[in-house]
């Protein structure tokens, strides 16, 4: 039998050849606190250091007390570790990435300067997945000049992280793909370019630019798959979630070719934390102080004006029927022991802090329950869909999340098609878990069986191999929001149900699904634009052949179907009766200050948020606080027991952190968590 590797992260650190390392894992496990202290610990060992993160809803800044840009940044306190935040541009923005870097090259290729900035800006600027490609452009841009020693990227959760990984892969069909086109139609490039503006389109440069990316993407495939230069590290706590999409990501990253030889697991309470009662109400007073400190933060900022409801950390995890009942009648009834005293909270009780104000109104018929990764939102939007389905509404759950946990919370599998599943032992409860990569392959497969329809002779297979497409339209970054939206407007259509409680992914892709319709306008404007100046294009091509004629009239069609698919969409979304948010947040750092940038932006996209639920609370005057923490050790104990079974210690370095008295924010703070996770055995 082989020797047990080292249960810590010293092999990371003390490596020479490591180039790429990737932290990820379910949303609210620590992979911020993890990739950040990893950083720190090789900015020690490695000559320079670079700290990306490609999450939305970036922590960087936050973990550091420092702002951070999409420039990379010098942290302070050290010589040689710089951090930078992927972000997507804003409204009226250029894309400084990616233009600053191919702008040039693109104006060779199309002939004018100002067309190819246009171009890049509108077409960037109307992506949805903006910021997974981004982020995938600085990688590549990192793999070619190699200007860090290493690099470590903070992802987004599991989902989107997957995506960001198969985009070498995608980008390459994809270049392949347009070089056929480009063979196949280049003699008409000429004169499409002149009427989109772009005239001395040169051909020739771009094959060669094209030859030259595709180059780039088998470079960066080729170092995904050399575990000397490039490695992932799975971050999860002891819960049933967290380990089962772990093991779901392990078994995902391998079919990149990428090792994953490192698990972290966070968050443990150790047996000698509460051996005896003074150590066990030692840590459980000094998380006691930091809960009530945020919990303050949160009544001074939404006490007057929204309904706050406190939700206990519970001793079991809330999964099946029994326990998510429980969890669905708390949230029905106000706690005010863990607001009592508090300056800011509404004496009036106009605002009473449970969600009864959701479940009673007879108007509300969409709920998003939205927030940081791994705060509850799953649990949160169960127990409602419950509490709902017993006021006798029929009640749709619905899953934007690309990591779905709502066949997990039921114990029941869910449908990913579009037909709900009915939730075992309710009358009117259904739930739908929505695959953004089934849901578009099956688009590309419905486009392609229309053109063969239309057409005599070969459809649209003749000029696009569909199964290459259909892949590609699965993997593009965005396309979950894209397929999730679709969703909501196909529900919007039909409303069989009372009530749809949609489960939403972490923060910064559920501010891009709602965001959409301004995006898609754009977009959608923009193909409207590009047909009026092809029409004359188009009626020469399709003169005498009826066939193509009826093509584009249906094409135009689904153009029209999809604006006014939009514009319902986008009334709903802002009807302040019929729509709600419910944010959910936990009473640590990141998640109040993440949930007072939600709140903004909903704000600021006209989406009524009037719901406040903290989850995972200490009671205040808990009596016995030896008990709760050995009932939550011991069901952390199964869990590590199934860790240690899938992970065996002669394949993986498995890393146990505590549950630690204080916050790991800062750099102090963060070089000890970092001598924790390098001498990771002397923990347990």
């Amino acid at each position: 039998m082989s020797a047990s590797l080292e249960g810590s992260l010293r092999n990371l650190v003390e490596s020479k050849q490591l180039k790429w390392i990737f932290v990820g894992g379910k949303g609210g496990v620590g992979k911020t606190t993890t990739s950040c202290s990893l950083a720190t610990a090789l900015s020690k060992t490695r000559r320079s250091v670079l700290l990306v993160s490609t999450d939305p809803a970036h922590n960087l800044s936050d973990a550091f007390s420092q702002k951070f840009t999409g420039t990379p940044t010098r942290v302070n306190g050290f010589e040689n570790l710089d951090a930078m935040e992927v972000e997507p541009p804003q409204e009226g923005e250029s894309l400084p990435s990616v233009q600053n870097a191919n702008t040039t090259d693109l104006a060779q290729m199309l002939g004018d300067p100002d067309a190819a900035t246009r171009l890049v800006n509108e077409i960037g600027s109307s992506f949805p997945g903006i910021d997974e490609a981004m982020a995938f452009g600085t990688l590549m841009k990192s793999v070619r000049d190699m200007q860090y020693d290493v690099v470590v990227f903070d992802t987004a959760p599991t989902g989107h992280t997957m995506r960001l990984l198969g985009f070498p892969t995608l980008l390459e069909k994809g270049l392949g793909l347009f070089r056929s086109l480009v063979d196949r139609f280049g003699p008409m490039a000429s004169s499409f370019a002149s009427t989109l503006g772009m005239p001395g389109l040169d051909m020739a440069e771009m094959v060669n630019k094209i030859e030259s990316m595709k180059n780039v993407t088998q470079e960066i495939s080729e170092v995904f798959a050399d575990e000397k230069k490039c490695t992932f590290v799975c971050v999860c706590i002891p819960e049933f979630l967290s380990v089962f999409e772990t093991e779901r990501l392990v078994q995902e990253v391998g079919k990149f070719g990428i090792t994953v030889s490192n698990i972290v697991v966070n968050q443990l309470i150790r047996s000698g934390d509460i051996a005896d009662a003074k150590k066990a109400e030692d840590l459980y007073k000094a998380r006691m102080a930091m809960q009530t400190n945020y919990m303050e933060q949160i009544v001074e900022l939404y006490g007057e004006d929204f309904h706050i409801t406190a939700m206990p950390l519970l001793a079991g995890e809330v999964r099946g029927k029994q326990a998510l009942q429980t969890y669905a009648e708390l949230i029905s009834v106000e706690k005010k022991a863990y607001t009592e005293n508090m300056e800011g909270m509404n004496d009036v009780g106009e605002y009473e802090g449970s969600l009864r104000n959701v479940i009673d109104d007879p108007n509300v018929r969409w709920v998003f329950i939205g927030g940081k990764g791994g705060v509850g939102k799953t649990t949160t939007s169960s127990a409602l869909g419950v509490s709902l389905e017993k006021k006798g509404k029929k009640v749709l759950l619905v899953s934007t999340d690309p990591a779905h946990n709502l066949s997990d919370a039921f114990g029941q599998k869910i449908s990913s098609g579009s037909d709900p599943t009915k939730i075992d032992a309710y009358d009117k409860l259904y739930a739908l878990e929505v695959d953004a990569t089934e849901a578009a392959e099956d688009f590309m497969t419905k486009l392609s069986e229309a053109s063969e329809g239309i057409s005599e002779g070969p459809g649209l297979s003749s000029l696009l191999p569909i199964d290459t497409v259909r892949k590609m339209m699965s993997s593009v970054p965005g396309i979950d929001e894209a397929v999730s939206f679709s969703q909501i407007a196909k529900l919007a259509r039909t409303m069989e149900f009372d009530v749809i409680v949609f489960d939403t992914a972490p923060t910064g892709h559920t501010l891009r699904l709602l965001g959409f319709p301004k995006v898609a306008d754009k977009a959608l404007s923009k193909f409207d634009e590009l047909r009026q100046r092809l029409t004359p294009m188009i009626s020469m091509i399709t003169s005498g052949d009826p066939s193509m004629q009826e093509q584009v009239r249906q094409m135009e069609e689904q153009l029209d179907s999809a604006k006014k698919g939009l514009e319902e969409v986008k009334s709903i979304l802002n009807d302040q009766e019929k729509t709600t948010f419910v944010c959910v947040a936990i009473a640590e750092f990141l998640s109040v200050y993440e949930t007072e940038r939600l709140v903004q932006e909903l704000c600021a996209m006209n989406v009524n948020v009037r719901n406040i639920l903290v989850n995972q609370l200490m009671e205040p005057k808990q009596r016995d606080v030896v008990s709760i923490l050995r009932k939550r050790s011991s069901m952390q104990k199964k869990y590590l027991d199934q860790i240690e079974e899938l992970y065996p210690r002669e394949d993986f370095h498995v890393t146990y952190l505590p549950l630690l008295p204080m916050e790991v924010r800062g750099v102090e703070a963060l070089q000890e968590y970092a001598n924790l996770a390098i001498n990771g055995d002397r923990v347990v």
